[in-house]
């Protein structure tokens, strides 16, 4: 980043690209999960963030490390092009705490962080 004449603080070029994320969402019913879509959209405005993607998986039943859909959210964060994987409840990853750990760690190794937006 280039230095300003008149501070020693470092400027943002106006190219600078905002901190990406990737929405993952578990359908659970036949009705679309809006209000955790929705959460997940609040929050990453309120951080600034931008949603680079967002992955509707309606294959719940299934360990977190045989989901393609969520595979291919860490596979963004593994690819640097998101930062962090947001969701709107620790069971939209797995109702196992076990399940649900491994798979933070997973996205941590890769870099990233996985959130919960609700609480």
């Amino acid at each position: 980043m280039p230095l300003s004449s008149r501070s020693s603080k470092p400027e943002l070029s106006s190219s600078a690209q905002s901190f990406q994320v990737v929405i993952y969402l578990s359908k659970n019913s036949p009705a679309f999960p809006e209000l955790e879509m929705r959460s997940c959209e609040q929050y990453a405005h309120a951080f600034n963030w931008d949603v680079s993607l967002t992955v509707l998986d309606d294959d719940t039943e299934t360990p977190p490390e045989r989901r393609s859909s969520l595979q291919a959210a860490l596979q963004r964060v593994k690819d640097q092009r998101a930062g962090a994987i947001l969701v709107a409840s620790k069971a939209t990853i797995s109702p196992i705490d076990g399940e649900y750990d491994e798979f933070a760690r997973q996205v941590e190794k890769a870099g990233g962080f996985l959130q919960v937006t609700r609480r």
